[in-house]
């Protein structure tokens, strides 16, 4: 995220294409489910029969005004969160392994294994769009109105 961000301009990471989330709003919204991720591994430890469920309407994220925050700030909060989160999946144990807990919204049992696939494909999904956004944003010029046809 670092990497992808390093270069772009403010307006940039603030550009909401189509009203969707901007960049700071990807990124802020990667940081607030960290926590969930880490309740759902610990569910699955605690052989809870369902998993936590998400806010699938994403509240917090539209709540939160990520854009009135720095980047710096975005990303160090992210680093902290998957830290955090980093740290749990590594005291799971075999017997962490093999347990299993219901995704409520796939209606699959998951492993911690299926959790972390899981995790990887939302943080994939997101990278997608921000590097999108900025790649876009950068190519073409915002005051020609033409960026808004390719994002």
């Amino acid at each position: 995220l670092e990497q992808i961000t390093a270069n772009a301009t403010e307006a940039a990471l603030e550009y909401k294409p189509a009203g969707k989330w901007s960049v700071k709003e990807q990124i802020g919204h990667l940081s607030l489910l960290e926590p969930l991720w880490r309740q759902r591994i610990q569910d699955i430890q605690n052989a809870k029969p369902v998993l936590t469920a998400a806010d699938l309407e994403n509240k917090a994220t539209f709540e939160a005004e990520f854009n009135n925050s720095s980047i710096s700030t975005l990303l160090q909060q992210f680093t902290d969160e998957r830290s955090s989160t980093l740290s749990l999946f590594k005291e799971t144990d075999g017997q962490d392994m093999a347990a299993t807990s219901m995704h409520p919204r796939l209606q699959r049992p998951m492993r911690i294994i299926d959790h972390a696939y899981f995790i990887a494909e939302h943080d994939e999904h997101h990278i997608a769009r921000i590097k999108e956004i900025t790649i876009v944003f950068q190519s073409f010029s915002h005051a020609t109105g033409e960026i808004s046809r390719f994002i």
